[in-house]
């Protein structure tokens, strides 16, 4: 009788290569956040920084203003001459990840308040010939959509924050500015009460 010390290499093997398998069937949870969450994170922190803009154009008495565009945003400073990004942390232009998608709405909103509208005259023709060799985007993130006045101030506007990767549900939180700071956050529930 043949005594049996071990396995041979081959049903070694055999076995790592059937556990090898099983592995690959097993679903390991995404490392990739939440899209909730991550709409969540980008619409608090651009709420957060227009109200401490608005608090910054009072204290500073400067006017200040937000560029848009569907995947980045941008603080800019009125020196007396014409619009500048505004470098100083925490107002710092700032990128989206690709999934997320950025929507102004100034149309339809009331914009009845003389100082706001003076604001305008902040823009003016020869500061666009200079924008001629930029990109369109570029052209965007030059002048303000909204304004952040010294007198606390601020030009109404909804600002949607919307996760779209084409594959899962749509997600979409609202940042609200009317008149005054601070701005309002409104999550995908809170806009159906709006409606």
């Amino acid at each position: 009788m043949k005594k049996h010390q071990g396995f041979t290499l081959i049903e070694l093997m055999l076995v790592i290569v059937i556990m090898g398998y099983l592995v690959t069937l097993v679903r390991l949870p995404s490392l990739a956040p939440d899209p909730f969450d991550l709409v969540e994170k980008h619409a608090k922190t651009i709420s957060t920084q227009i109200n401490l803009a608005s608090e910054f154009a009072v204290l500073n008495n400067v006017q200040l203003g937000l560029a848009v565009t569907e995947s980045r945003y941008s603080f800019l400073m009125f020196d007396g001459e014409k619009w500048q990004p505004l470098a100083e942390p925490p107002f710092v232009a700032a990128e989206l990840e690709p999934e997320l998608h950025l929507e102004l709405v100034l149309d339809g909103l009331a914009w009845h308040q003389e100082n706001l509208l003076s604001a305008v005259e902040f823009i003016d023709e020869e500061s666009l010939e200079e924008l001629a060799e930029l990109s369109e985007e570029e052209k965007q993130l030059a002048f303000p959509q909204i304004f952040l006045l010294s007198s606390g101030e601020l030009s109404p506007f909804d600002l949607r924050i919307t996760y779209d990767n084409g594959f899962d549900d749509t997600v979409e939180f609202l940042v609200r500015g009317l008149f005054t700071s601070p701005v309002n956050l409104y999550d995908p529930l809170q806009q159906l009460e709006l409606d």
